[in-house]
């Protein structure tokens, strides 16, 4: 028997499709945030206030949710921020190590820390394969950052060789803020590891892009470490709240996730049988795909003069792909009778 929250999902968001434009070139959860999280912020009155208690109590909640103390989790103001600390406590230490095609704000925030950004590529498939050449390569005092899944390219990073990238390097921190669609998370190895922090958030998978809050799991000298560079005093009530009210809605959130992750796997079979587009395999809620004829920036172009909207990476390496996120059985039609007639328009 489902849970009641989970059988009324369905009914309680729906996208509503005549609102305006698809925007299939952003990762946020296409049904919103529980409607619980609405009904919490707006019975609150206290919203410019710090509630210590609250804190404690939503690390203990996530703790228990990933099967660890909550001395070991560190609030954060969204998964960037997290990043940040962990680039600011490396800055007197050694280089931050990124493996592109990756998510451009990795590199970002390294300027912004003021840190040297050292780039080993993805392997051909993308994946981050540490060998004994690779180990080789990597800066002993560096802080290795790895997105699983990968944006934009869907990937994951696999537990051998994450093993080996935290064996070879001064800290790893594992960024797995689109984890909830990949059905696996690497967190038990943060036991094994004194020097492998995993970031996960709620801003993707459970709709609260506009209340960005995410979490830090390490062992407590570690979170202790990152917690000391924090750039901004404490993480924002209104954000503590709708993680709480979250929680309290779990089932149904992650109900929603799964019918992502679902119709993800809709889209992909949609784009193999057109012949425009040649999907890779992904973990996350969104598809990189190879332009297989014409041009990505003539694609993108044609789809945004109808009104549906998706991203063009920025990596020289993906100079011929596009992401696509996952969404709605409707919006899947949608796409593939756009895509149909931009086909035909290709010589």
């Amino acid at each position: 028997m489902k849970p009641a929250s989970v059988q009324k999902a369905p009914e309680r968001r729906r996208l509503t499709l005549a609102s305006g434009p698809l925007r299939l070139d952003l990762l946020s959860n296409p049904y919103g945030p529980s409607i619980r999280v609405q009904e919490a912020l707006a019975s609150e009155d206290d919203l410019h206030l710090h509630d210590y208690q609250r804190e404690a109590t939503l690390k203990r909640r996530l703790g228990e949710m990933v099967g660890v103390p909550r001395e070991w989790i560190v609030l954060t103001n969204g998964a960037d921020e997290a990043i940040l600390m962990a680039m600011l406590a490396q800055r007197t230490h050694g280089p931050v190590v990124i493996f592109p095609p990756t998510d451009p704000v990795q590199e970002r925030l390294a300027r912004l820390a003021g840190t040297e950004a050292v780039m080993m590529p993805r392997s051909h498939r993308f994946t981050v394969d540490i060998d004994a050449s690779r180990t080789a390569e990597l800066p002993r005092n560096g802080l290795a950052i790895v997105q699983s899944p990968n944006d934009p390219t869907g990937t994951v990073v696999s537990a051998a060789d994450l093993i080996r990238l935290s064996r070879a390097s001064r800290a790893v921190l594992l960024d797995e803020r689109h984890g909830e669609y990949s059905g696996r998370s690497l967190v038990p190895l943060v036991r094994e590891f004194e020097n492998l922090a995993v970031v996960q958030s709620m801003e993707t998978w459970a709709g609260l892009a506009g209340l960005p809050i995410a979490y830090i799991i390490a062992r407590p000298q570690l979170a202790h470490t990152l917690e000391a560079h924090r750039p901004v005093a404490r993480v924002a009530a209104a954000a503590m709240i709708a993680a709480h009210a979250t929680l309290d809605d779990l089932a149904y959130v992650r109900a929603t996730a799964r019918r992502v992750r679902d119709e993800k796997a809709h889209m992909h079979r949609m784009l193999r049988k057109l012949n425009l587009l040649r999907p890779l395999p992904s973990w996350a809620n969104f598809i990189l795909a190879k332009i297989e004829r014409g041009n990505a920036e003539s694609i993108q172009q044609a789809l945004a003069a109808r009104d549906i909207f998706v991203y063009r990476p920025i990596d020289p390496a993906l100079d011929q792909h596009l992401r696509i996120a996952a969404a709605t059985p409707e919006t899947t039609r949608l796409l593939k009778e756009a895509l149909v007639d931009i086909a035909l328009e290709i010589p």
